[in-house]
């Protein structure tokens, strides 16, 4: 059965009751998509929160122009009152990376930091790059061109297609988008196979919680157990 139990929540510590998607479960659902996707679903009383996963994700962060950890998100609220989904309250734990907890960058915030890194990159070769090495100028300022590129779209991206806080009810009732964490951290070392994950996030007064494996692994499309059993 769906595993609900009290657990403590990163981001302050405080026991708060939990509710964990668990594979085989009546309320949770499990499925491979055709595209590249792998998708866990959780029912709980007015909710409904899918998760979506790309099986290559790990793959994919070195070609990131700042290296993160994304994954897709869709909330469905059913009932008649308000839900506010605070994005800014998701965390992603690194299990075999001594459990180090990752709270989801704020799309405004990771715009900026995208932004000041097209700038600094820009100084460096106008300013220094280009008068240190002329006789290379065409050479860098093609490599700047395509650097800028990468940033410009990823910002289009997020601008786009990134899950922000937001109020469902009614007459608005689902929310989706992708939410990004961050990766450098002096406790997480080389990328191990399979990783494993734990997605937590705020629902009402409980925290639900996605475990996931990348590469996901035959068979094993879930943790059988919290890290601390």
């Amino acid at each position: 059965m769906m595993l609900v139990a009290d657990t403590a929540f990163a981001a302050n510590k405080t026991a708060i009751p939990s509710i964990r998607w668990t594979d085989g479960a009546g309320s949770c659902t499990f499925r491979e998509g055709d595209d590249g996707r792998y998708y866990y679903g959780l029912s709980f009383g007015d909710f409904e929160v899918t998760l979506a996963v790309d099986r290559q994700e790990l793959e994919k962060i070195p070609h990131r122009s700042l290296p993160m950890l994304g994954v897709f998100l869709t909330l469905h609220y059913k009932g008649g009152a308000q839900f506010e989904v605070q994005q800014n309250r998701f965390t992603l734990e690194f299990v075999k990376h001594f459990q180090v907890v990752k709270s989801s960058f704020d799309p405004d915030g990771l715009q900026k930091r995208l932004q000041d890194d097209i700038d600094d990159l820009t100084d460096q070769v106008e300013r220094h790059d280009v008068k240190k090495h002329p006789e290379q100028k065409e050479q860098k300022e093609t490599e700047l061109q395509a650097r800028l590129k990468d940033y410009t779209e990823m910002m289009d991206f997020i601008s786009t297609r990134a899950l922000r806080p937001t109020t469902l009810d009614a007459s608005n009732s689902s929310a989706s988008g992708w939410v990004f964490f961050p990766i450098r951290d002096k406790w997480i070392g080389p990328w191990r196979k399979p990783e494993q994950f734990i997605l937590r996030l705020p629902v009402e007064n409980l925290i639900v919680e996605f475990p996931f494996l990348l590469p996901p692994q035959p068979g094993k499309v879930l943790l059988r157990k919290r890290p601390e059993e």
